[in-house]
């Protein structure tokens, strides 16, 4: 196992056994098992590791590992909306998702994987997603496309 694969191992361990809230306490973790690493490289692995911050059941922002499950990508995207989407609304070139607070870029990771040709861009705050088409038409086909989920 080279250095990254063991960094990454272990980061999910932290992750998994640990209510880490920030990317300091992470480093501290994976210093106490050996590791020096910089919080550029923790920030490029948590984000190949499709780690969030999500809240937990007392209300409490931490770090979470994305889990994808063995489904179609279609199925995984309708499972996703049913647990985290309230609404989505069409405005001319745009989709506007709204979610729970802290779940938008669970969300847009999603939609991110799947590559949609609809989509030109995704920008993902903490309750809201915003999904950006090329033209009108595309963005209402997304629009159907999304609602469909809903249901």
């Amino acid at each position: 196992m080279n250095k990254k694969e063991k960094r990454h191992h272990l980061i999910k361990e932290i992750i998994s056994h640990n209510h880490i809230d920030n990317q300091q306490q992470l480093l501290e973790h994976l210093n106490k098992h050996g590791i020096d690493a910089t919080q550029a490289t923790i920030s490029r692995d948590m984000q190949e590791l499709k780690i969030h911050k999500v809240h937990d059941g007392s209300g409490r922002i931490r770090y979470s590992l994305f889990v994808e499950a063995d489904k179609a990508s279609d199925d995984k995207l309708k499972e996703v909306f049913k647990d985290f989407v309230n609404s989505v609304a069409h405005v001319q070139v745009m989709n506007i998702i709204a979610t729970p607070l802290g779940a938008a870029d669970i969300v847009a990771a999603e939609i991110d994987e799947l590559h949609l040709p609809e989509i030109v861009g995704t920008l993902a705050g903490t309750d809201t997603l915003v999904l950006i088409s090329k033209t009108e038409a595309e963005a209402k086909i997304l629009n159907k496309q999304l609602l469909s989920y809903l249901n």
